[in-house]
């Protein structure tokens, strides 16, 4: 993704999503997903009440995907492949 662009908000939801298909800490999420941490926890908690991700405590706590949330990235990238069709 280019620098230069603002991200909306489906494609940091999509991209941390992403980051998420294995469990993942806060730390590694945070620099994968180049956000500051109120911003991640914003995004996290977000994620979390519409069932797309929960949050492990063992052996650490982590966030992983549910299959919803697997479900949600590909319904982002088509329309990523949809979008530049239209314009």
């Amino acid at each position: 993704m280019k620098c230069s662009t603002r991200r909306d908000t489906l494609d940091i939801l999509s991209e941390l999503l992403e980051n998420m298909t294995e469990p993942r800490r806060i730390t590694h999420l945070l620099y994968s997903s180049n956000l500051s941490y109120s911003q991640l926890r914003k995004y996290l908690k977000m994620v979390t009440e519409m069932g797309l991700v929960l949050e492990q405590k063992k052996p650490f706590t982590s966030f992983v995907a549910t299959n919803e949330g697997k479900l949600f990235i590909e319904m982002v990238k088509k329309r990523t492949t949809i979008k530049p069709l239209i314009s």
